[in-house]
């Protein structure tokens, strides 16, 4: 029966690591492939002979190169904007929610719970006439306002279980002593919620590098397109640059991937103790 388990397991396994990683080892193998051995009649998967053209012409500066790049960069100051804006808000009303006894509370823990399910395209096209009426299109701060209020619903709602889940004691304690409201939630709430604010900001981070819908109607200026928008105009109807378009996922997945793998503990430890109480 162990042995029927452990290759059950180890089936499972491979056909897991295939279906995430599959589509990342083909996106390089064809970013590494000379654009004229793409369409030879080989059953052979791997090129016969491997270039990095692709990979220069983004890192020196070439005309694909630098839209890349300042998509880039562009994604950066959108993440920026996002998480310096939305995470004080987030963990403001989160603690509000879960810490205080006022009037309408309830009402407004149901109503954030509602607006989870709203779907972007219900909303996008309201939000467009908006940003055409006050002349907002193509700014990166209001483009990430209208992310922050995208998240805003998820990530308070993580936080108010989280804060919820911390025993009232030491709460009563820090108010023996003297402490106001501000004072306890600087002195108590804040140290100990290093791990949901972490997890809040990776979870940020992730869905604003992601983003396509919105910027596709919100920012189509070179000045604010993210990089998933650039890489997506590679492929137009006359032409597809399969190598380039494919060197630049690779190139735009590495951030995401590399924070996502240092502080996957964070976003793990943290979704799990934001989902305790409801």
């Amino acid at each position: 029966m162990k042995i029927v388990r452990k290759i059950g397991y180890f089936i499972a396994l491979t056909v897991f690591l295939l279906l995430v990683l599959g589509p990342f080892l083909w996106a390089f193998v064809l970013s590494v492939t000379p654009e004229h051995a793409m369409f030879a009649q080989t059953l052979e998967i791997l090129p016969e002979t491997v270039t990095f053209e692709n990979y220069a012409e983004i890192f020196t500066g070439g005309r694909k190169g630098t839209l890349v790049i300042t998509g880039i960069l562009n994604s950066l100051k959108a993440v920026g904007t996002t998480l310096l804006v939305g995470i004080p808000i987030c963990l403001l009303s989160a603690y509000a929610l879960g810490r205080m006894e006022f009037k309408g509370r309830k009402l407004l823990k149901d109503l954030l719970l509602i607006t989870m399910v709203i779907p972007v395209m219900a909303t996008i096209i309201p939000l467009f006439r908006l940003f055409v009426e006050r002349e907002l299109l193509d700014h990166v701060f209001w483009l990430s306002m209208v992310y922050v209020s995208s998240y805003l619903p998820l990530i308070t709602w993580l936080m108010m279980n989280y804060f919820a889940a911390i025993p009232r004691e030491l709460e009563e304690a820090a108010q023996i002593d003297g402490c106001g409201k501000v004072t306890t939630f600087l002195k108590i709430f804040l140290p100990v919620s290093r791990p949901i604010i972490l997890s809040a900001a990776l979870i940020m981070f992730l869905n604003t590098w992601n983003q396509f819908q919105i910027p596709l109607i919100l920012a189509s200026s070179l000045e604010t397109k993210p990089v998933a928008i650039v890489v997506s105009e590679f492929m137009t109807k006359d032409s597809i640059q399969y190598g380039l378009t494919a060197a630049s996922g690779i190139v735009a997945v590495i951030p995401p991937a590399v924070t996502a793998l240092i502080f996957r503990k964070f976003l793990i430890s943290g979704m799990m103790k934001g989902s305790v109480k409801g």
